[in-house]
């Protein structure tokens, strides 16, 4: 039989994830792209806690649970479902594109006169259920692609970035609770928002960003809100420089 990188102690924390929604203003969007990537391709790097990171989560009985490594997928809010000829077309990519190498030594069952030679690694196999898992469309029968959280990203760049996560917060009601929107799906009613000042360090003023962020902490509470800066610049030197700079 074929070896799976991944066992299935593995898998199962790694494929079903917690979801949460992103949902940016332009600005934000705008100062993302600076760098080629979505918001939410952004913060994919860091969607996994490192091995000395746990969480803690008490149940509604109060019963505390510790959860290590945990991993959390971060997406943009896409309000119609994937068609299904894109997702089998992307299917069929995968596949293509994740054949076993020549030359690699393969597995030989005997079979009565026959001799099967059995590939010791289905890389093709581990890609498509990867991909398979993550382009499943959210359900009304299951609740392993619906929406847990949503973060809401405005610049410090902006003219009024509270008034703005306010208009935000309003969009992301509207496309929860607004009979026009079957897509996306969300686990409660009532979604926790976690709201996201977005500063380039290479452009904007690092006073006035702190001072939104104070503001912001005052607003929506310091558990509810964080201050992200990255960095945009571009050089001919070879130089290098930090995108993300934590706070």
């Amino acid at each position: 039989m074929a070896q799976c990188v991944q066992s299935v102690q593995e898998l199962i924390p790694d494929s079903f994830v917690p979801c949460v929604a992103a949902l940016c203003s332009d600005e934000a969007e705008r100062l993302t792209r600076l760098n080629h990537l979505s918001f939410a391709e952004l913060l994919k790097p860091f969607s996994r806690l490192t091995s000395e990171g746990i969480v803690h989560m008490r149940h509604p009985n109060n019963q505390l649970h510790v959860i290590k490594n945990l991993k959390i997928a971060v997406s943009n809010i896409v309000t119609q479902p994937p068609q299904p000829g894109a997702i089998r077309k992307l299917l069929n990519d995968v596949v293509s594109g994740s054949q076993p190498a020549e030359g690699l030594v393969a597995n030989v069952i005997t079979a009565g006169d026959y001799d099967l030679n059995i590939s010791a690694t289905t890389p093709w196999f581990e890609s498509y259920r990867e991909t398979f898992l993550q382009s499943m469309p959210a359900s009304d029968h299951e609740f392993l692609n619906h929406y847990l959280a949503c973060m809401l990203v405005a610049s410090s760049s902006e003219a009024e970035p509270v008034e703005q996560f306010s208009k935000l917060s309003q969009e992301q009601h509207r496309i929860q609770h607004n009979s026009d929107y079957s897509y996306p799906k969300w686990f409660i009613p009532n979604t926790l928002k976690y709201y996201v000042l977005l500063h380039d360090v290479s452009a904007g003023d690092e006073q006035r960003a702190e001072s939104i962020y104070e503001e912001m902490k005052q607003k929506y509470g310091t558990q509810g809100c964080y201050l992200l800066k990255i960095n945009s610049r571009t050089s001919n030197r070879k130089l290098y420089f930090s995108f993300y700079v934590l706070v």
